[in-house]
């Protein structure tokens, strides 16, 4: 029943909740990291749970495809899961920052917290952040495409450490899965 996702998604909430298979179970804060953005909380549920395996980022490159899973603009686009596909385009965020990884895969407001899944359908960061379309057409003239970031699963990895958090990490899933 452990779930990580960026700090900023939940940081003024009174009541977390969750929705699994459509239903809305409450969940608690269990560890956080705020300089990082990231979050880990936790839902009961009888449900057996399928983790999907958590690796370092380290093991990854620029061009390689990725995809992340959310739910970006429930308002508008529904309640269903919804899949993004793209690719790394930096492993580095804004002003080199390391804790990042620049993608190109389109999100949305909603898209935050969510997995940045390799093709060996390994989590290897949190979808966390796009540039600001208005600030970078004020500082350079131009509109960015597609300028996005994630967290890497290495900072994950940390908080989870420090609570003993059994992971699934290593192992592969099947893209479909």
């Amino acid at each position: 029943g452990h779930m990580i996702t960026n700090y900023h998604v939940i940081k003024n909430s009174k009541k977390i909740t969750v929705a699994i298979d459509v239903k809305e179970k409450e969940a608690k804060l269990i560890a956080s990291d705020k300089v990082n953005d990231i979050a880990i909380i936790k839902v009961n549920t009888e449900q057996n749970s399928n983790p999907i395996p958590i690796i370092k980022a380290n093991s990854s490159d620029v061009g390689e495809e990725v995809f992340t899973l959310g739910y970006p603009l429930v308002s508008i686009q529904g309640k269903e899961l919804k899949a993004t596909f793209g690719r790394i385009n930096a492993m580095s965020g804004l002003k080199d920052d390391s804790r990042l990884m620049q993608i190109d895969v389109p999100i949305q407001p909603g898209n935050s917290g969510g997995p940045l899944i390799n093709s060996k359908g390994q989590v290897i960061g949190i979808v966390t952040a796009t540039l600001d379309s208005i600030v970078a057409l004020y500082k350079s003239g131009a509109l960015p495409q597609n300028v996005n970031f994630a967290v890497k699963s290495n900072y994950a990895l940390i908080v989870a450490d420090k609570i003993n958090l059994a992971k699934a990490s290593g192992g592969e899933k099947k893209f479909s899965e």
